[in-house]
């Protein structure tokens, strides 16, 4: 590429990382399940494969291509989500771990919450863009962005999966709190929806099952056995790990290992300096990102650069924070790394469009200073 289209190529690289590593990663820590429920090893490590070389793929050809091409087709994608997930709550494959939160075509399963958040944060961005004039504005500005907002996060909670429609609601009111929205406004907003969110809480045993656990755990209790489990799995890691492959916790002590508590098989393998790597490499993409925003001259893109960057980072952050006993169980995949085919897809075709945005904001400064 030439210097006008380079694209950011710490982010490039630190995605890459990730994905690359993830491969053994998932071998190590679903090897042994695998063996168990499908008498073949290697049948979860096949998949991901495929679902990682898909994902590099699509990454490179969403860096590729240009990203305002999304404020055209943002509305008919959010109304497709947003008819998906109607779908998911009332036909979807489940319950699934307790929630129906699956679209099943054939052999494969689709999670539309994956879709929705991305779909989301493209149309906040158009929104966001072109009512900057008017976001201070209750009903001809914020309310009308706050419905998609709670559309979303609405009928992603009632499947219910309460920590992703979280993220979603967070990355969303951080991007209206970045827009000219007053702050009584998003106040009012918060008030209004703690006691909703007090009573869902109150009523969903799951929920409570969860919080009990973490708080019992934290006072010496016995009742969370897989945050116990992930801890010990960092505990045996130390400083520098057992070694690639040579996990205990994989061996049916850890649940999910493969998935939600992958971060606790890597710091066992790799110890406390590989787990600061990865680590380190989120917080370059964390930290690119954000500058990819602030930098972008376009509105639209500055929006949209910044949202994905903050879904990256909340998931990013809950998965490590869950896994090392910070938080409570919630069910969030660790980006790039975890098994999980909708995610790790659509998370590396969001860097794609962050990509791409990072190459373009020094045309449009060029195009300005000409101007």
């Amino acid at each position: 590429m030439n210097g006008k289209n380079r694209i950011d190529i710490l982010i490039l690289v630190a995605v890459f990382v990730l994905m690359i590593f993830s491969i053994g990663a998932v071998y190590s820590a679903s090897a042994s399940f695998s063996q168990d429920k499908f008498q073949d090893s290697l049948y979860l490590f096949k998949q991901h494969l495929v679902k990682v070389v898909f994902s590099i793929v699509a990454m490179f050809i969403l860096a590729r291509m240009d990203y305002r091409l999304l404020e055209r087709i943002a509305k008919p994608m959010i109304i497709a989500s947003i008819l998906l997930l109607i779908y998911t709550v009332a036909f979807g494959s489940g319950p699934i771990k307790g929630a129906s939160r699956w679209i099943s075509i054939g052999p494969i399963n689709f999670q539309p919450s994956e879709v929705a958040r991305y779909a989301l944060i493209i149309y906040l961005s158009v929104l966001l863009s072109r009512k900057k004039e008017y976001m201070n504005l209750l009903y001809r500005g914020y309310l009308p962005v706050l419905f998609y907002v709670l559309t979303v996060t609405g009928l992603v909670l009632i499947q219910p999966n309460f920590s992703v429609a979280i993220i979603i609601f967070s990355t969303s009111m951080m991007m209206i709190f970045l827009s000219r929205a007053k702050l009584k406004h998003i106040g009012f907003t918060f008030a209004a929806l703690a006691p909703v969110v007090l009573v869902f809480v109150l009523s969903k045993d799951y929920i409570l099952a969860r919080i009990s656990s973490y708080t019992e755990y934290k006072s010496s209790g016995s009742t969370s056995y897989q945050l116990q489990q992930a801890l010990i799995g960092f505990g045996n890691g130390g400083l520098t790990g057992v070694g690639p492959g040579n996990s205990n916790q994989r061996d049916f002590f850890l649940p999910e290992a493969h998935g939600d508590f992958i971060f606790s098989i890597i710091g066992e393998e790799y110890g406390f300096i590989g787990a600061l790597i990865i680590l380190s490499l989120y917080m370059i993409i964390i930290y690119r990102g954000y500058l990819v925003a602030k930098e972008c001259t376009d509105e639209f893109g500055k929006y949209l650069a910044f949202g994905i960057t903050t879904l990256i980072t909340l998931n990013a952050l809950v998965n490590m924070a869950v896994a090392s006993g910070v938080l409570p169980t919630t069910g969030v995949t660790l980006p790039f790394v975890s098994y999980g085919g909708t995610s790790i897809i659509f998370s590396a075709m969001a860097v794609g469009v962050l990509l791409n945005i990072s190459s373009r904001k020094r045309e449009d400064a060029e195009s300005l200073s000409i101007a």
